[in-house]
């Protein structure tokens, strides 16, 4: 049987400690916010304007705004379990990408199954890797939702704020917000002169990666073009990474990556109350890295046949064919407006999203002609265009009495293509998906009484799929039309105990839209999954401390799961039966002295398995000429879910000091995730690893200038951060080896 890959060996161990913020004194005034209270929000527009790095010096731990029941409001004061990161607290833990999120976001897991993003939150999570395919964790940019797995890794060069909500969010965000959401709100135009300019080099490398270097220059400006009534800001970004892999087949260096981004905002004020922001973007990324495979144990088919080269170590490939590879061209906007009606806010949201993907790799993740020839293993071309509208509107209402709503509409449409091509063009499957998908939507707060809130929502959805395909250039067939109907409740109990201890308990549901095999093919489509969370919490915080605890359990019905057949070459969606999650999650904060704070956020997964599932596609040995014997009937009730590691958290300390020279600010942050598996049978596994990040940044006295040392995964711990398993082989991908470098910032 296989292991799973073990490189590391010490731990972090998040137990004991997080309890010690609940021996901190209960003293001083704490009062949650209620919508429309225009105290609540004036102190809350305070702590997001707040510059994170005099915050620092200051008394009192800083906070982030955040909008995710539709209106500003103090993400303490919000009945769910939120991670709210400012752009200032993304800079200090060396967030360069939300592929970095998972070591500042405790539950989530980042994975990368070659040209697809797949997170995991929780426990919940997809392995379906197919055009229409849709990740459970919704991904928002600037309040547009992406629908597409592929290409989805979002840069943050002017990222303004990022708000990850845990637990489903179907109510006010719809579909494929099953296990949560994640929202990327990026800078906007100001009528004030600003800008920054940033330039980084790095040195990537250690163990058996190969030292590359790393360059990145970003930044932004903004300022006004006509009086104070238009505003312009843009943005640009560029990354390149020399390459830190090592072909195989010819010794040499590998997995160049080229990412440019730009991006333009216009804010139109055409009258009081009127705010209109128009936003245009462009990216392009090769990544030589993303489809750079390694079997697993060196576990794969291509062994069977003579003259194979097969990778053995971390961060070494060899593949038949091109050189793995994706790249990606995307380009998409938004218009969104707000107007002040008096009685409460009216918000219009219209995004564009098209992309163009191309995505080079194999099946068998190693090198092996004989191999291809008898089409046991298979070389894939895969080029994706995605092209997708969605408009929504909503009305928030300001305090009525004791009564405070948000209401709402929202239209979707997806038109996804594919023409895949195999072993040189052998075979080739070209695939239509389109999605269309309606929804009306409203929630309501009553302020019972001052202490007492009752908030009660619910979301009705009309979701429809229509699929077409061929094989080898025949015309192209329907084989999927569908329409399904989804309902996601929302209730919660928040009740203040005392002036510093909010408490609550918040049923909600979610939902995934059905989604359909990525090629032509006899297999009916998977019905949505759906998930029902009970959490019950408490949050607190005073200046110097803050504490948040929450206990969850999830009813998860109807997952969606994903087979590769043949060679990896056919996908397979179903639905597993049934699987519960029970866990917790803690974040507590504290400020020991002016110059002083540590953080500590952990999530814990009591239990996360498949309380029904007894028939899985499952992959078995014994290992042949054609690969694993794929068992349709296998029975994994009672497993451990996929990628559903029982402990992860992070322990950040920051330290400044005020010279006379400037100020001088480190930050030292420790990541653990515990083990977690890739397959039913659990032979194929992340082990348990720890990641060390560091960063330590000096502001002259009297300069727009910061000088940064920056380190990433300082102690080089190979670990494997996604797979896609198939009957050939278990095509696994590392992280990134460590990272040192320089950063220069110059603000005006």
């Amino acid at each position: 049987m296989m292991k799973g890959y073990r490189r590391v060996s010490w731990k972090l161990l998040p137990g004991n400690a997080a309890w010690l913020f609940f021996v901190i004194g209960a003293s001083g005034h704490f009062a949650p916010a209620r919508a429309g209270d225009s105290s609540a929000e004036t102190a809350a527009s305070s702590a997001q304007n707040a510059d994170s790095s005099t915050q620092s010096s200051e008394t009192a731990l800083s906070q982030v705004v955040v909008t995710a029941q539709r209106f500003e409001q103090r993400a303490q004061d919000v009945p769910i379990t939120i991670a709210a990161l400012s752009g200032a607290d993304l800079t200090r833990q060396n967030v360069m990408t939300t592929y970095d999120l998972p070591s500042v976001v405790s539950g989530l897991v980042w994975s990368n199954e070659g040209a697809w993003v797949m997170p995991s939150l929780r426990g919940v999570s997809t392995n379906v890797a197919a055009i229409g395919g849709s990740s459970p964790i919704a991904i928002y940019l600037d309040g547009v939702y992406l629908p597409m797995e592929a290409g989805s890794l979002v840069d943050l060069p002017d990222v303004s704020r990022i708000e990850v909500l845990k637990g489903p969010q179907g109510t006010l965000f719809g579909r494929n917000a099953t296990g949560g959401a994640i929202s990327v709100y990026t800078l906007d135009p100001s009528f004030t002169p600003t800008g920054t300019v940033n330039v980084s080099a790095g040195l990537l490398g250690g163990g058996s990666s190969r030292n590359s270097g790393r360059y990145n220059l970003s930044g932004f400006v903004s300022g006004p073009l006509v009086g104070d009534t238009l505003a312009g800001s843009i943005s640009a970004y560029a990354d390149h990474i020399d390459g830190y892999l090592t072909n195989d087949v010819n010794g040499q260096r590998a997995g160049r990556v080229d990412a440019q981004l730009v991006r333009g905002k216009l804010l139109w004020k055409p009258a009081d109350g009127a705010n209109i922001i128009a936003t245009a973007y462009y990216s392009h990324r090769e990544d030589g890295v993303a489809m750079a495979g390694y079997p697993f144990d060196g576990l794969t088919a291509a062994s069977f046949y003579p003259g194979a080269i097969v990778p053995t170590q971390p961060w070494h490939y060899a593949y038949d064919g091109s050189t793995p590879n994706v790249v990606s061209d995307q380009r998409g906007g938004s218009l969104k407006g707000t107007f002040d009606l008096g009685l409460g806010t009216l918000t219009s949201i219209t995004g564009y999203a098209d992309y163009d993907i191309l995505a080079l790799g194999t099946s068998h993740a190693a090198y092996s002609p004989a191999c291809v020839a008898v089409f046991a293993c298979v070389v894939a071309n895969i080029p994706m265009h995605h092209e997708a509208w969605s408009q929504e509107f909503d009305f928030a209402s300001k305090q009525i009495g004791r009564v405070q709503f948000v209401a709402g509409l929202y239209g979707f449409y997806w038109d996804a293509r594919e023409h895949d091509g195999y072993n040189n063009g052998v075979f080739t499957d070209t695939t239509e998906i389109k999605d269309k998908s309606y929804a009306a939507f409203g929630q309501a707060t009553y302020s019972a009484t001052d202490n007492l809130s009752i908030i009660a929502g619910v979301r009705v959805t009309r979701d429809t799929l229509n699929a077409k395909g061929s094989y080898s250039g025949a015309p192209l067939l329907p084989y999927a039309d569908k329409s399904w109907t989804s309902t996601t409740p929302r209730a919660s109990l928040v009740y203040r105990l005392n002036p510093v201890f909010n408490t609550y308990f918040t049923y909600s549901a979610g939902f995934k839209a059905g989604v359909v095999s990525g090629q032509y093919t006899i297999a009916p489509p998977a019905n949505p999954e759906k998930l029902s969370a009970f959490e019950v919490g408490v949050k607190a915080d005073q200046p110097r401390y803050l504490l948040n605890l929450a206990a969850f359990y999830y009813d998860y019905r109807d997952l969606q799961v994903e087979t590769l057949i043949d060679q990896g070459v056919i996908t397979v969606p179903q639905n597993a039966a049934r699987a519960e999650v029970t866990g917790l999650d803690f974040e507590g904060a504290l400020k020991w002295t002016d110059a002083f704070q540590t953080r500590l956020t952990t999530t814990y997964l009591a239990r996360a398995e498949y309380s029904s599932f007894p028939n899985a596609i499952a992959y078995v040995p014994p290992l042949g000429p054609f690969g694993l014997v794929t068992d349709g009937n296998y029975d994994a009730t009672g497993t451990r879910m996929l990628v559903a590691p029982l402990w992860t958290g992070t322990l950040s300390a920051t330290y400044t000091k005020v010279l006379t020279a400037g100020v001088l600010e480190g930050t030292a942050s420790l990541y653990y995730s515990s083990a977690y598996r890739w397959v039913y049978t659990g032979a194929v596994q992340t082990a348990g690893y720890n990641l060390l990040n560091a960063r330590l940044t000096f502001s002259p006295a009297s300069s727009r200038f910061r000088y940064s040392l920056y380190g990433k995964n300082l102690t080089n711990k190979a670990y494997i951060d996604g797979v896609t398993p198939n009957p050939t082989a278990a095509v696994s991908f590392f992280g990134h080896p460590r990272e040192v470098g320089v950063a220069v910032q110059y603000s005006f």
